[in-house]
């Protein structure tokens, strides 16, 4: 179950990130089709693995991503029926370049913070 451990890595990186003080409300991804990821079971590690932390309460949003192919022969761009097959609609090459439909990026954090640093007001 590769969840975990990616579900983990994106916790890990967030921690880096956050200001300290700050209260994550929520995290947005993208996660590339080829990964293969059960978002079911990544939302379900995303709530255990944050429980009684300070990232405890944000929402996880994930967005797929399609896989996206050019093809080095024509130049001809298509998302693959099967991704085990990465034929060329036009030209029948098998000359591949991904372009999207993997990995996993941290797209954005929605962060409230809290200024303690007020200005004195003098009467």
């Amino acid at each position: 179950m590769h969840e975990a451990a990616i579900t983990q890595a994106l916790i890990d990186q967030i921690r880096q990130a956050m200001p300290e003080g700050a209260t994550l409300a929520t995290c947005r991804i993208d996660v590339g089709e080829l990964e293969h990821l059960d978002t079911l079971v990544m939302d379900t590690m995303w709530r255990a693995m944050t429980a009684d932390t300070p990232l405890d309460g944000a929402d996880l949003v994930i967005q797929h991503v399609p896989v996206r192919v050019r093809c080095g022969g024509c130049g001809a761009e298509f998302h693959p029926e099967d991704h085990a097959i990465l034929i060329c609609p036009r030209c029948h090459a098998v000359s591949p370049e991904l372009l999207a439909g993997t990995g996993v990026l941290l797209r954005s954090l929605d962060v409230d913070t809290q200024d303690e640093t007020k200005p004195d007001r003098a009467t």
